[in-house]
């Protein structure tokens, strides 16, 4: 009974956390977990390009195998309706990738603009492995998953130019992980 109690208290304990471990375990609709990161809603006048700006942060090291990284670059109006889209198969270290987006807003009204966000997805930084250690005997109890972490390092980077200058007016490299909810199965142990 002691033992149920203590994994009872622990899976509530996960679950009250929110870790990013746990997001990533229930997750059930991609067979490749994916990393999802956003921006906040900013405002893109008709005489502004929004530029989602994308830089690998792994260094070039000689004589060691370099890391590539993948990423899907995105832009959402504020309904959340997918406005542009690039996928990059290949970002190398210490290189970047950029999409730009200009809106079609009509410049004639006064103060019009179009609320955007900027999405960086790119596969998730880890793997789980829940296979069991040792000569792959399977043990009594459910093994827990645990994370991985893999090579990929990006940052992201949301900049708002006005077209007549080229003057950066709005910058901001503050993406927040977007929430990844899934169903995952209770298995009673005794």
């Amino acid at each position: 009974m002691l033992r149920f109690a203590f994994r009872k208290g622990a899976l509530a304990g996960l679950l009250l956390a929110g870790t990013h471990f746990l997001a990533h375990a229930q997750t059930i609709s991609s067979s490749n977990p994916v990393s999802i990161m956003t921006t906040g809603i900013v405002g893109v006048t008709s005489l502004q390009t929004a530029r989602l700006n994308v830089l690998n942060l792994q260094p070039v090291i000689p004589g060691v195998t370099a890391i590539v990284c993948q990423a899907t670059l995105e832009f959402y109006d504020d309904t959340g309706a997918l406005l542009k889209q690039l996928a990059v198969a290949n970002i190398s270290p210490t290189a970047a990738a950029s999409l730009a987006f200009k809106p079609a807003v009509s410049s004639t009204a006064t103060g019009a603009r179009a609320q955007i966000r900027a999405v960086l997805v790119t596969p998730s930084p880890f793997a789980f492995a829940s296979s069991p250690p040792g000569n792959g005997s399977t043990l009594p109890v459910p093994m827990p998953i645990m994370p991985v972490r893999q090579g990929c390092s990006l940052m992201a980077s949301l900049e708002i130019v006005d077209d007549s200058t080229g003057a950066t007016s709005t910058f901001t490299s503050d993406l927040r992980p977007m929430s990844s909810y899934g169903i995952f199965s209770m298995t009673s142990v005794r």
